[in-house]
This record gives structure tokens, C-alpha cells and sequence, in this order.
């Protein structure tokens, strides 16, 4: 992936900003920002690990729906609250190097996955490593808006398709690891992990969070202005909260929709450890299609979109895909009408694509957006927008498992649809002006 353009005023190497104010050059402008995209992929890697075998998890470790369901939630409780937190004291302290030792935790306790033999274990390893994976974000999403200069979208769209990329390989790649190699040896990944981490000190160390005109621009504010831009930045994480809460349910949907798929094939009343292991190969590709979607929304997002019709995306693309999420549940019952089985599978990924792009595909444009809101705060922009908005959405995967015991899969499916409709139609709400006058010139 080819890094974004340098600053246009500035040249190849982005001129950021010493902690007296005035701008200097990064050296190797080019290797750091795609050493910091690399190690995004590296990080969403892992943080995907757990989920494509979370069924095998439950059958190898005796535990419940329910259980699973816990681990889902506590991921993204810890990654996502954690995240507000470590922005705050990265812009206070003007420091990077917690997102590289972040990223070193997460890998270490994430690769002990397949030492788990107990629930509590798996539930230590799953707040350990989450909130490291969380930790790494925010001081990683605000270096690269400030290498990016005037092409902020672009390059936190980026940044984001490379961490939907390592996402998709997470999901793809840990069923396969888990049947040919064995849940023991994921251990081996701390190796790959902890260069990852190493090389991520080397790039971020140098570059600052903000620009250095962001002090001045914040002091020549009204206080109607200062309002007015939280409260832009308010609408938009609300707005993430309900898009990332669909995203955590959808996951736990999607592993049930694909055991029920299994058990639907198999003519079989109850799981069995051989079967899970089947739905889990469908899962995996299935969370890999909508973690595609999430990419390649978010990066046409990016490169495509105007200043002019970000508002516009944001309230219109989350209720077109809460269409493909309302329909992704009923590809079983158009298959068995249509008589052709085989075109079950390949519907239900473009339509598990279509939800991705639905509930993420402008989670990118919503960051840039932020900070350029505020300006003397990227990494807490970043920290909200991201985190702050995953912590809340824990309640997805328990929220979607009750909907589930309470009213069945596919009206469960038709309640996510509704709520990410309605954070389509809530971003009405945004400040058109004020969005216009802090767009890139």
C-alpha cells in the first residue's frame, strides 16, 4: 500500500512540530509512516485471533453461550475504555511509546491462547491483550493524521484498510493455525509480534501529535466555537457507539448464524466438537468478508469523498448496509426456494461485505473529522472515536445473544439493522457549517 502524499507545504520529509512549537523535519518520513500502517495490520492481527474459533474455544474449554459471549464483551470493553485513557496522557505528555509497548503486551498475552484451560484463563488473556490492542491506536491513528498533512482522510483511511487487512488475516488464518498446527503453538506468534512492536518504537518515537498552529488555533476560539466543535464531535461519537455496538453484534450473530448453517447442512439437532470445528470454517471467512467490507468502505471513503459530502456518507451509508443486514439472514430460505444450495455461502459474504461497509465504511472519514475538530487534541479525537466508542459497544455480543434466546436469529439481525439506521439518521444532527469550515483546503 503506498503511503499518503507528505505535506504539500512541506515536502518529503513532513515538517512536525518540537514541544517548543516550532516545526522540524521527520527524518525517514516515508519508512516510519509505513512501518506505523504495518504494525496496525500486525495489531488487528491478533486482536482477531479469538473470534473465528471462539466455537471451538467453547467446546475445548466446556463453556456456555453465554461465556463466549463474555469474552466477546470484555474485549471490546477493555480495548475500547482504555483507549480515552492513553490518548489523554499521550497528548499531555506528548509521548508515543506507550502504543509500541501496548503493542508488545497484547502479543505476549494473546499468543498464550492456547495455554487457556480453564474460563478465567481465557478471561486474562482476553483483558490483558485487549487492552493492549487498544492501547496501541490512539498515539498510532494521531501520527499518521500528522504525517498526512493536508490528506488526512486518505491517510487515516489508510490506516484503517491496514488494520481491517490484518483483521481479515486474523480470521482466515487462526482456523487454519488452529487445525494444522494446534492452539499450543500460537505461542510461537510472540517472536513475529514483539519485532513488530520494536520496529513501531523506531518510527512513531519522533513525531508528535499535532501541528504546531493547533495551540494558537484552539486560544482563538469563541466559546460558541469551542461548543460548537464538541459538539460536532459529540454527534459523531455517538454515531460510532451505535455503528461499533451493530459491529460487536453482528460478530456474535455470525458465529450462531454459521452453526446453525452447519447443523441446517447436517440435518444434526446438536453441536459437536467436529462440527463446530466445520462452522468455524465458514466464520472465519464470513468475519473476514465483513472485516472486507469495513476496509474497502473505509478506504474509498477516504480516497473518493469530498469535504462537501461527509455528512452526506455518514448519514446515508450505515442505512444502506442496515439493508444487507436485515437480508443476510434469510440467504437460507431464498437458497432452499431457488432449489440451488450452492449459491448459499457466496450471498451470505457479499452480503456480509455490504454490513461492513455499512457499519464501518465511514468510521474513517468520522476520525479525520474529529481531529480536525480538535486539533490540539488528535489523540484524544482518535482515543473517542475509536475506543471510546468500543468500550460502550461491549454490550453487543450479550445484547445480541439475549435478542437471540428472546426472539430468534433473524429478528435479532432485523433490531441490529434498525439501530444502524438510526445512527445514520441521528448524524442529521451534525453542524454543516462548521464541518465546511475546518474542511481540508
Amino acid at each position: 500500500m503506498t503511503p499518503p502524499p507528505a505535506h504539500p507545504e512541506t515536502g518529503p520529509a513532513a515538517e512536525t512540530p518540537t514541544k517548543t512549537g516550532a516545526p522540524v523535519a521527520v527524518p525517514a518520513h516515508s519508512a516510519r509512516l509505513s512501518t506505523i500502517l504495518g504494525a496496525h495490520t500486525v495489531t488487528d492481527f491478533f486482536s482477531f485471533l479469538f473470534i473465528p474459533i471462539l466455537s471451538v474455544l467453547e467446546g475445548r474449554l466446556d463453556l456456555t453461550s453465554k461465556q463466549g459471549a463474555i469474552i466477546l464483551s470484555l474485549g471490546a470493553v477493555c480495548s475500547g475504555l482504555v483507549q480515552p485513557v492513553v490518548a489523554w496522557l499521550g497528548d499531555r505528555y506528548d509521548t508515543r511509546l506507550l502504543s509500541p509497548l501496548a503493542l508488545a503486551t497484547a502479543v505476549i498475552s494473546i499468543s498464550m491462547v492456547g495455554q487457556a484451560t480453564e474460563f478465567w484463563h481465557l478471561v486474562v488473556i482476553q483483558v490483558v491483550g485487549a487492552a493492549g490492542i487498544g492501547a496501541f491506536h490512539p498515539a498510532a491513528a494521531a501520527a499518521i493524521g500528522q504525517l498526512s498533512g493536508r490528506k488526512r482522510s486518505l491517510g487515516v483511511s489508510i490506516f484503517f484498510f491496514t488494520g481491517m487487512a490484518g483483521g481479515v488475516l486474523g480470521n482466515n488464518l487462526s482456523p487454519w493455525m488452529q487445525q494444522r498446527i494446534g492452539l499450543p503453538n500460537y505461542i510461537w506468534l510472540i517472536l513475529p509480534g514483539l519485532l513488530a512492536a520494536l520496529a513501531l518504537a523506531w518510527a512513531i518515537r519522533r513525531i508528535p501529535h499535532r501541528h504546531h498552529t493547533a495551540t494558537a488555533q484552539q486560544q482563538s476560539w469563541s466559546g460558541e466555537e469551542s461548543k460548537a466543535r464538541w459538539f460536532a464531535v459529540g454527534v459523531l461519537y455517538v454515531g460510532n457507539v451505535i455503528r461499533f455496538t451493530v459491529n460487536m453484534m453482528l460478530i456474535q450473530l455470525v458465529i450462531r448464524w454459521t452453526e446453525q448453517a452447519v447443523l441446517l447442512r447436517e440435518s444434526a439437532a446438536e453441536l459437536t466438537p467436529a462440527l463446530r470445528e466445520s462452522a468455524s470454517q465458514i466464520n472465519g471467512p464470513m468475519q473476514g468478508a465483513m472485516q472486507i467490507g469495513m476496509a474497502g468502505g473505509g478506504l474509498l471513503a477516504g480516497a473518493l469523498l469530498r469535504a462537501r459530502h461527509e455528512k452526506a456518507a455518514i448519514v446515508i451509508v450505515p442505512i444502506v448496509g442496515a439493508l444487507a443486514v436485515v437480508a443476510l439472514p434469510y440467504t437460507h430460505s431464498i437458497a432452499d426456494r431457488l432449489g440451488v444450495a450452492s449459491i448459499l455461502m457466496p450471498a451470505a459474504f457479499v452480503l456480509a461485505i455490504a454490513t461492513g461497509v455499512g457499519y464501518a465504511g465511514v468510521v474513517p472519514v468520522t476520525i479525520a473529522l474529529a481531529q480536525r475538530l480538535l486539533p490540539h487534541r488528535t489523540a484524544l479525537a482518535s482515543g473517542l472515536m475509536l475506543g471510546g466508542a468500543w468500550g460502550i459497544a461491549a454490550i453487543g455480543p450479550p445484547f445480541a445473544q439475549w435478542l437471540i434466546n428472546t426472539v430468534g436469529l433473524t429478528s435479532a439481525f432485523a433490531i441490529s439493522a434498525s439501530m444502524l439506521a438510526l445512527g445514520g439518521v441521528m448524524s442529521l444532527a451534525l453542524p454543516s457549517k462548521l464541518l465546511a469550515r475546518v474542511s481540508p483546503h
